[in-house]
């Protein structure tokens, strides 16, 4: 499996003081890009977030969007560098959006927004998720049936706790960094969000 200079030179170094055969560096290399991207990428987007200004919105996106892709799957750029940037550009702008547009909304018109967004966000989780890669694929049917479920377990465990907030009348920034959380989580599960994907695939490509 190919890896970036991030990862290849720590598997080396294991290889060389605990005599891994190639295969184990390998599964070695996997584990760190499976432990160290997202670490990485998550510490940068809320460093990108606390420069922006709203750290607390980006962190809230950041948690929604991951809780749910954790089930639902979603669209992936082929190179985990990508992935990573496309974090880092898209989380803390949502978190700084939510951030800014907060206080034009009342608590009512803030309920009337999550209502609107929530149902094709449940329509479109149960419709489509788990969206698995390539590599990764997910053909058992109780599996998907059960990651499905899970991804809307999520969606409405946000929502509910939203309407506590809303409730509540605090913090409507988080409010609506949840709700742009769930959002664009949910458009990486339709093709418009898989042909971004490969745009943004394309354009790394210089095609």
């Amino acid at each position: 499996m190919p890896g970036f200079n991030l990862t290849r030179p720590v598997a080396a170094y294991l290889r060389e003081k605990l005599n891994l055969t190639p295969d184990e560096e390998e599964i070695a290399l996997f584990g760190l890009q499976v432990i160290l991207y997202p670490a990485v990428g998550l510490s940068l987007i809320l460093f990108a977030g606390w420069l922006c200004g709203c750290f607390w919105t980006t962190l809230t996106v950041a948690l929604t969007v991951l809780l749910l892709r954790l089930f639902s799957g979603g669209a992936h750029a082929r190179s985990p560098l990508t992935c990573a940037l496309l974090g880092m550009i898209v989380v803390p702008a949502l978190g700084k959006v939510a951030a800014v547009t907060a206080p034009l909304f009342t608590p009512f018109s803030l309920a009337l927004t999550v209502a609107a967004g929530f149902l094709p966000v449940l329509v479109l989780t149960a419709r489509l998720a788990p969206v698995d890669s390539p590599a990764k694929p997910v053909t058992a049917p109780e599996k998907r049936r059960r990651l499905r479920s899970l991804s809307l377990l999520v969606v409405l465990l946000v929502t509910a706790g939203q309407l506590i907030l809303l409730f509540s009348g605090k913090a409507l920034a988080l409010v609506l960094a949840a709700s742009l959380g769930l959002w664009w989580q949910t458009f990486t599960l339709t093709r418009a969000g898989h042909r971004f994907a490969a745009i943004l695939d394309n354009l790394k490509e210089g095609r």
